[in-house]
């Protein structure tokens, strides 16, 4: 199943975010494996109906497109209505959905849930471990963990693996996290043949409240960072690059802020331009969207309206073309314009890396 793709986006479940990726062209589309996260959701909602919504999404909307498909916040022991465990339920909606997707497990959650993702991707074909930074600290236990799969019945050919470092805080940090993720990758395929190794972590800020109000503010990608510092060592496997897009890892609008500010957020290079207005209830509101889309749109990093959905919407507000949507219309248009940024950018310092050349060169060529 897509074996030679270069970009591993995580994406939360929400409607827009699965949106952005159904609306990247398809000549881009055709070199990313995206992984799918079911959103946050409340103690009251009901599992089955969760559930059943997010398959639904991801049956009209991820296409024939390859993809991971991960449930992190299903709690150990969660049922459906049926009696049949979450998990499984979940994965058993998306195979008849015909979604094609590999199963996504950690070694931080339920032991029975991992032989639940075992027994589905020996079915589907294919899986995906997502470690943390706990795992990676500790190589020699988690190679043998990864080893003792095969005696739930999975062949390791078959097998992922994420490093998923998720909110990279400081600089300091990225490049301890890259040290690290580069002893592990040394280590694991000294013992293990699999399939792919993919580097993940995430910049985006939580909130903008650290940008001056009407203002544009710019946010380091240090995703970036960790995965060039990885990328450009001389390892047995070339690692593929993942980020949480322009979301924060841990971001949940389960209970939203009753003053959201508008703001666009635009990649370009090895940064995030976050240019941000004021609270969608005071001045003038939503119109506001129309002033950050012109402010964009004749800024040096716009990339034009041809470049993606979301750099034509872009251009569309400016000019009075489209609406000035809400929120969740610009997180449709955020991620879609990073993730066919990404996609490009990524494919270009493979390629660049693949020469020689050192981190610090490759980051500069961003």
């Amino acid at each position: 199943m897509n074996s030679n793709f270069a970009y591993c986006p995580v994406i939360k479940g929400k409607i827009n975010d699965i949106k952005a990726m159904a609306y990247v062209q398809p000549a881009l589309s055709a070199f990313i494996k995206p992984l799918y996260e079911l959103p946050p959701f409340l103690p009251t909602h009901k599992p089955e109906e969760l559930l059943a919504r997010f398959a639904t999404r991801l049956s009209k909307l991820s296409g024939t497109r390859p993809c991971y498909v991960d449930f992190p916040l299903l709690k150990p022991g969660t049922l459906v209505a049926s009696g049949e465990p979450a998990l499984d339920a979940g994965f058993s909606l998306l195979n008849s959905a015909d979604v094609p997707f590999e199963p996504v497990y950690g070694f931080d959650r339920d032991e029975a849930g991992l032989a639940t993702a075992v027994k589905w991707a020996v079915r589907r074909g294919g899986m995906l471990l997502r470690l943390d930074h706990d795992d990676i600290e500790f190589p020699d236990e988690t190679i043998e963990r990864i080893f003792d799969l095969r005696s739930m019945g999975l062949d390791l050919r078959m097998l992922d693996i994420m490093l998923d470092h998720r909110y990279l805080g400081t600089e300091a940090d990225t490049l301890a996290a890259a040290s690290d993720t580069r002893d592990f990758i040394d280590a694991l395929m000294g013992f293990v043949n699999i399939r792919k190794i993919i580097v993940s972590g995430s910049s985006a800020p939580k909130t903008v409240s650290a940008i001056e109000k009407n203002s544009c503010g710019t946010v380091d990608r240090r995703e970036l960072t960790l995965w060039a510092n990885v990328v450009t060592e001389q390892l047995p496997v070339m690692p593929i690059y993942s980020d949480y897009g322009v979301i924060h890892p841990d971001f949940s609008d389960l209970t939203p802020s009753p003053h959201i500010n508008g703001k666009i957020r635009y990649t370009e290079g090895s940064k995030l331009h976050v240019h941000r207005g004021q609270s969608l209830r005071q001045g003038d509101k939503y119109e506001q969207y129309r002033r950050l889309a012109s402010e964009v749109l004749h800024s040096s990093h716009y990339q034009g309206g041809a470049f993606s959905y979301g750099d034509q919407y872009i251009h569309d507000c400016a000019t009075g073309h489209a609406g000035t949507g809400n929120p969740g219309t610009w997180v449709l248009v955020d991620q879609n314009h990073h993730i066919s940024y990404a996609v490009q950018q990524i494919q270009r310092l493979v390629a660049l890396a693949s020469q020689g050349i050192p981190a610090e060169v490759l980051l500069t060529l961003a």
